[in-house]
């Protein structure tokens, strides 16, 4: 019995999600119309694949106690200019341009994530700053682009190979599995790598971490570069999705990627979750928004429940910290 009461503390330490969770499903259950139908699991399904991935990315640099706000800005470039590769540069060739635009779409996510983390590492600028600085060029670059370069501000007609990457017709179960193996690739760096472990020694305390050995600067670097890269994966996944290269793509995404992270349990100042907690969070934010979309609340009620959802998310990281430093004492 006490090692049962032992595991079970650990559990709702670690996870205080869960019973969010399960209250969540049981609300779904009982009072919104066709929550457990087929079609609606299935959104649910692809709508958790629209956030998870991002939502992973962001959470290596909520393990540093830092923010990357460009990661929506991400989203946008990497879709319209990915689309502009496929349609305009190699639209005669189907595979060539879906290969090509994927490509691009990567490198994207690779510049977003170098250009913030050479700012934080090198040039000692708060992340905050340095990925609001990111995300304004990138939303601009991304509009610009749209109405100078394309002449429109999405661009249709993507390769139907493209496309089955979203989940477009019998090919729903591809996002899924792909943001479940993206899902799998960061845990598997957070919980069995050198890296992961690093990770959370610079998150706990940079300057102890420096003393260990650990070459601080280069992990916060590659935490950004991950964010970025996991960006640039879901601006793929939406893309495909919306079966368009959109300027303005994931324009009103950052609040479920924060809420996901921070509500989920990855604390935020630092060196304790990350992605099973996100994991956690995900679920229980894209089955609070399909809830109440079902039953027909309005939008900013969705917002004004989000926020009080990661202040109250924020006192349990407060809380939760106290007691693990309580029993550390002990």
């Amino acid at each position: 019995m006490k090692n049962t009461g032992t595991l079970l503390k650990k559990t709702v330490l670690d996870y205080p999600i869960i019973l969010f969770v399960l209250l969540a499903i049981l609300f779904g259950v009982l009072f919104v119309p066709h929550f457990v139908s087929a079609y609606n699991i299935k959104n649910i399904c692809l709508q958790l694949c629209d956030l998870l991935v991002i939502a992973c990315g962001y959470t290596f640099v909520e393990l540093n106690a830092g923010t990357d706000l460009s990661c929506t800005s991400v989203l946008a470039t990497g879709s319209i200019v990915g689309g502009y590769v496929m349609i305009f540069l190699f639209g005669s060739n189907p595979i060539l341009g879906t290969v090509l635009g994927i490509l691009t779409m990567l490198l994207i996510g690779a510049i977003f994530g170098a250009v913030n983390g050479f700012a934080v590492t090198r040039l000692k600028m708060p992340s905050f700053i340095s990925s609001m600085a990111t995300m304004l060029v990138g939303a601009a670059f991304a509009t610009w682009f749209a109405s100078a370069v394309c002449k429109k501000t999405s661009i249709g007609g993507l390769p139907e190979v493209f496309t089955a990457l979203g989940g477009a017709g019998n090919y729903f179960f591809i996002p899924i599995v792909i943001a479940l193996l993206m899902w799998l690739l960061a845990d598997f760096l957070l919980k069995k790598t050198k890296f992961g472990r690093d990770v959370y020694s610079v998150g706990t305390n940079p300057k102890a971490a420096f003393i260990s050995g650990i070459h601080v600067k280069k992990t916060i670097f590659w935490m950004f570069m991950i964010s970025g890269l996991y960006a640039a994966v879901e601006s793929i996944l939406l893309t495909a999705r919306n079966q368009a290269g959109m300027s303005s793509l994931g324009s009103t995404m950052f609040l479920n990627i924060v809420s996901a992270v921070v509500i989920g349990g990855t604390s935020v100042s630092g060196g304790f979750g990350g992605v099973r907690q996100t994991f956690l969070g995900a679920v229980f934010i894209v089955l609070i928004n399909n809830a109440m979309n079902l039953i027909g609340v309005e939008w900013y009620t969705i917002m004004l429940i989000q926020g009080l959802l990661i202040l109250l998310a924020t006192v349990i990281d407060f809380v939760v910290k106290n007691s693990r430093n309580r029993a550390k004492k002990g």
